[in-house]
């Protein structure tokens, strides 16, 4: 299933019509919020310049596969949203493309979780292309319905910048005045611009973290630009994409553009990284699903019983299910 915005509207009111009236959430609502997150992403300057609340809550975590995990409100604005506003308002060439539009490819709503698959298309004004990427989410909403945790797959990242950095070479070359072809070089000399550009620019006075932009270029030219998979650790690639941030707070993110890369671009274990949990608000669902399929022909009352189900959690992978239910179930 594919939901455009439109589709995804609809999609909503259907649920609103069907969904009783009750105290506690109701799943049109985690689609509402979905729809507000999706359509901030394609349009970040809303966020950013505040003409739309913050989808996300003061205590957030989250954590992205191919860079990092971010703790806070102010930190998640900066690196989903404010990467992007400030990569759009670039005049050259850059690596990361803007969200211009988004279809949902899957979702299901379990409350408080949403497991959502977002198919983004990233435009490259300068080359005048748009390719798409597909994210997966794993989302924790609290009581406000703001998010407060969550887990984010970029799907294929590692195919897809293979795939597109190649086309963006030849318009790279150009605004660089180069005559190579070598998309290795094409891009450590970019990536060095752009960092060296940012640090020179905002990095001054005591967020000074390069002797000269000499001394930056040669540093970014010499360290390993990094795979694309590797956005959170100590190469060119990671202080790429930290020098969008650069700008909102340069006490905080000079250092993940020097040489030492703050506590951002370093060295990681795969182990810890792997078995760490870094949430705050468990992303385990802890109510079971219950579809049209599996409400047809039962009562609103039984219906309103089943979503009123209390939990307990017995085990990370068991849950037990204590409810009237049961005692009522003989009035289907």
């Amino acid at each position: 299933m594919v939901l455009g915005a439109l589709a995804f509207s609809a999609f909503i009111a259907a649920f609103q019509l069907l969904a009783p009236a009750l105290a506690f959430r109701q799943p049109y609502e985690y689609l509402e919020a979905i729809q507000t997150f999706a359509v901030a992403f394609t349009n970040p300057s809303s966020v950013i310049n505040g003409s739309i609340s913050s989808p996300l809550a003061e205590n957030v975590v989250g954590r992205i596969d191919v860079t990092t995990t971010f703790v806070g409100q102010e930190l998640n604005t900066e690196y989903l949203f404010g990467l992007f506003v400030e990569g759009a308002s670039e005049n050259s060439t850059q690596l990361i493309g803007s969200p211009s539009s988004y279809t949902t490819q899957s979702l299901v709503v379990e409350p408080p979780i949403v497991a959502v698959s977002l198919i983004n298309n990233l435009i490259y004004p300068t080359i005048n292309s748009s390719f798409p990427l597909q994210i997966d989410l794993f989302i924790a909403f609290d009581d406000d319905m703001k998010i407060i945790s969550y887990d984010a797959i970029l799907r294929r990242w590692s195919e897809f910048f293979t795939y597109v950095v190649p086309l963006l070479a030849p318009q790279i070359a150009k605004e660089l005045n180069s005559t190579t072809t070598n998309t290795t070089e094409l891009v450590t000399m970019k990536t060095a611009i752009d960092v060296c550009g940012m640090s020179t620019e905002y990095c001054t006075g005591d967020n000074q973290v390069y002797d000269s932009n000499d001394a930056c270029m040669e540093f970014m030219t010499q360290i390993a630009f990094g795979n694309p998979w590797e956005g959170g650790m100590d190469n060119g690639w990671c202080r790429y994409i930290h020098k969008n941030m650069v700008k909102y707070r340069p006490e905080v993110h000079c250092p993940h553009i020097g040489p030492t890369g703050g506590d951002m671009c370093i060295a990681r274990d795969y182990v810890q990284l792997t078995e760490d949990m870094p949430f705050n608000s468990t992303l385990l669902s802890y109510n079971a699903s219950y579809n049209a399929l599996d409400l047809k022909n039962v009562p609103d009352h039984n219906q309103n019983e089943l979503v009123a189900i209390e939990t307990e959690i017995v085990y990370m992978t068991t849950v037990a299910f204590v409810s009237h239910f049961f005692q009522s179930r003989t009035s289907y």
